[in-house]
């Protein structure tokens, strides 16, 4: 009994497997670097229908046997590398052979790039930039302002300035910031403007016998920002008191 089973059994494997066997088919190749064509080992060759894979030995070289006749999706991957897919058709008793190029992903090194910051604000330029940025009254020029104009003079770099005046002194010695435009005469009635240099003031109340601030007495290139304010109204209320000015001029060093 066994030994007709065993028989049995034999005379199946022997006359059905031989059929199927003869029909099936063959892929078998290599994988290289595309470029360099450099064999790549390590990489995962499948048929994704038929669930069957391998694994490219060091040579880059695969095989995959008892292929069904058929059309079917041919799957190459490796970590690393672009995956590749392709439907390959296999006759009877077929021998198909594929090189196969593979692109790295690794991420290639760019060239150096500058990265240009800009430079962080000083703490006594802090409130001057808040109050340029708010756009709430008052006339500013930057340190980039100034040099760009390169005034020889302090007065020169301030005439562009909307609603400043300047008062020139007695046997022109020195010059005076007043309210209006352009350039006025020592006797001519006017208001003088009040001066604060890094949240000082160098000329404040307008009282009588109170020393003028030139303004040539200071170098526009150690200046790092202006504020010109033409009433109370628009100047910070810090700033703000009574007083016998008209206006104030805030200068700010480097």
């Amino acid at each position: 009994m066994k030994r007709f089973r065993a028989y049995a059994l034999c005379g199946w494997l022997l006359c059905a497997f031989p059929t199927l066997l003869a029909a099936q088919s063959v892929l078998r190749g290599k994988v290289l670097v595309d470029v360099t064509e450099r064999p790549l080992p390590g990489v995962v060759v499948s048929i994704v229908d038929l669930k069957m894979e391998t694994t490219t030995d060091s040579a880059g070289n695969f095989f995959i046997g008892g292929v069904a006749p058929g059309a079917h999706l041919i799957s190459v991957r490796k970590i690393g590398f672009g995956p590749l897919s392709s439907r390959l058709t296999f006759g009877v008793r077929d021998t198909v052979e594929a090189d196969l190029l593979m692109e790295s992903t690794t991420a290639q090194s760019l060239p150096d790039a500058n990265v240009v910051t800009a430079a962080p604000v000083s703490a006594k330029l802090a409130e001057f930039e808040e109050r340029r940025l708010s756009n709430r009254g008052g006339q500013f020029i930057t340190q980039a302002q100034l040099e760009k104009r390169q005034a020889p003079t302090l007065a020169d770099a301030l005439r562009p300035v909307p609603g400043i005046g300047f008062l020139r002194g007695a046997n022109d010695q020195g010059w005076y910031a007043v309210t209006g435009r352009g350039r006025t005469s020592f006797r001519s009635a006017t208001c003088y403007v009040a001066v604060m240099i890094d949240g000082t003031f160098v000329y404040g109340m307008g009282n009588a016998g109170e020393p003028k601030f030139d303004l040539n007495s200071v170098n526009p290139n150690t200046l790092a920002g202006v504020e010109y304010y033409t009433g109370t109204a628009a100047m910070p209320i810090k700033y703000n008191a009574t007083r016998a000015t008209c206006g104030l001029l805030v200068l700010w060093t480097k």
